[in-house]
């Protein structure tokens, strides 16, 4: 079930809610003066969604419980502010009673606060964002304040908060679109992703329906352009770091896009590949997602990747997984990128979860204090793309475990006990797993995997698994740990 996102905590600048302040002080002046439900639009370029004015509604119909906007008068002002200062509607604001801090619902006929939004989207076909903050008075017997609240086109119940940012009217420069005119071919212009080489191999209606979230998209930028090119329909990027000079290096990411949050220069280049898909950015901190927000995401996901090297944040994700029962692969590089590792689980299949297979090294992060200094020193990108193609495999195949007749199909079976997976990249990554399961055949150098097999950790011969309990069923992990 979805819920909607009301944090009002941690949000970054992608999510920012930005106004300049001449435009916040008509804001105080007018509907920061009066009673609950009144209200104005919010104008200013499409290009970069800063609100450069306030016009308020004087008209309206306003009750302590309800307010209806006079349409005829605050649509000549939308059509007056474009044909005179350019100036586009991006938003409305109105004050609620004190204490209703959510949006009204949709309640049929264009009304309440969702249902208006709705019938503006339908409207204007172009616009893809609408801003609708929430205020509360001091004219309403306590302190200003104010619910930044954005919505996108097609998913109007999950309004997220935005972080409200105020900047001085002569700091402001605004983004000057680029007006040349821009001649395409006309196979650009009826261009349709057509996945038809992968016939047999994928499955595209399956694909086309599946999402993947991706919690950490620096190295792992390249999984999610290759999912998106093998027909994925939906993906969800989590990072809050942005892009530097480094990250040329091993991270797949260009010149131009130095200085930008990753999710947003990934998701440029993934609507490049599929102008169609369905992307969404978060950048927050994954270890301080909310509730609301771990439902969002997650628990509507069909694959949860994690692809940070932060052991915190893993551990969360295995957590995650076994909650909302969706199948997570785990992933990290060792010293000079020798080897690397991927985890899995998947419920119902893999009796053991990622805690079970890596418990030595929560005991030494938990128990012992251990801090990782291991750094991406020595990584070229062909490891980073081996990696990310063992994973991208992988992942294809567990998308399609319930599937007959593709070439992903049937890895996996019923159960599935070979869920760490060892990638040997040098043949100096000294291992005596590797010497044992080779046996010391020449003709076995490196480029080479060895697949362990992991048991979930119960009593006599473990301690129990603090995550999923031993259970031997991913898919009961969860009630063992609410209980």
């Amino acid at each position: 079930m979805k819920r909607r996102n009301n944090n009002r905590s941690g949000i970054h600048n992608e999510e920012r809610f930005v106004i300049i302040e001449s435009a916040y002080n008509e804001i105080l002046r007018t509907v920061g003066k009066k009673l609950p439900e009144s209200g104005g639009i919010l104008l200013g370029s499409r290009e970069d969604f800063v609100v450069r004015k306030f016009v308020f509604d004087p008209n309206g119909s306003m009750s302590y419980g309800a307010y209806d906007p006079d349409t005829q008068f605050l649509n000549k002002v939308v059509k007056r502010e474009w044909e005179e200062n350019k100036l586009a509607l991006l938003g409305f604001l109105h004050s609620h009673p004190r204490g209703v801090e959510r949006l009204s619902g949709d309640w049929g006929n264009n009304t309440g606060d969702i249902g208006y939004m709705k019938a503006i989207f339908k409207a204007m076909p172009a616009l893809k964002k609408f801003l609708v903050p929430i205020m509360f008075t001091p004219a309403d017997g306590g302190h200003l304040s104010i619910f930044p609240y954005i919505a996108y086109r097609d998913d109007e119940e999950n309004y997220i908060t935005g972080h409200l940012t105020i900047i001085k009217d002569n700091e402001y420069e605004p983004l000057v679109p680029d007006i040349k005119p821009v001649t395409k071919r006309k196979e650009e212009k009826a261009f349709e992703f057509n996945p038809s080489r992968l016939v047999g191999s994928v499955n595209s209606d399956l694909l086309q329906k599946s999402r993947v979230v991706c919690v950490g998209v620096g190295g792992a930028n390249g999984i999610c352009e290759s999912m998106v090119r093998s027909g994925l329909g939906s993906i969800v990027l989590v990072d809050f770091d942005t892009v530097d000079e480094n990250n040329l290096v091993t991270q797949g990411y260009y010149i131009n896009d130095i200085g930008k949050l990753k999710v947003d220069a990934l998701k440029e280049r993934l609507l490049n590949i599929n102008p169609k898909l369905n992307v969404r950015t978060v950048t927050k901190d994954f270890l301080k997602l909310t509730e609301a927000e771990e439902e969002l995401y997650i628990g509507q996901a069909d694959l949860l990747l994690m692809m940070t090297d932060s052991f915190q944040a893993q551990a969360r994700g295995n957590i995650m997984g076994l909650k909302y029962q969706v199948p997570t692969v785990f992933a990290i590089m060792y010293e000079k990128a020798r080897c690397s590792e991927i985890t899995f689980t998947i419920p119902g299949v893999t009796p053991a979860c990622h805690r079970c297979a890596v418990s030595p090294r929560y005991k030494e992060y938990l128990e012992n204090g251990y801090e990782n200094n291991i750094t991406s020193t020595g990584s070229t990108n062909f490891h980073t793309q081996y990696l990310n193609a063992s994973i991208g495999l992988l992942s294809l195949a567990i998308l399609h475990r319930k599937t007959k007749g593709y070439e992903f199909s049937g890895w996996f079976g019923d159960k599935w006990e070979r869920n760490l997976i060892q990638l040997r990249t040098s043949p100096f990554y000294g291992s005596k797993l590797f010497a044992r399961t080779f046996e010391g055949n020449e003709r076995v150098f490196c480029f080479d995997s060895v697949w362990q097999k992991i048991e979930p950790e119960t009593p006599p011969k473990y301690e129990r698994c603090p995550d999923c309990g031993g259970q031997g069923d991913l898919r009961e992990a969860y009630l063992f740990h609410q209980s």
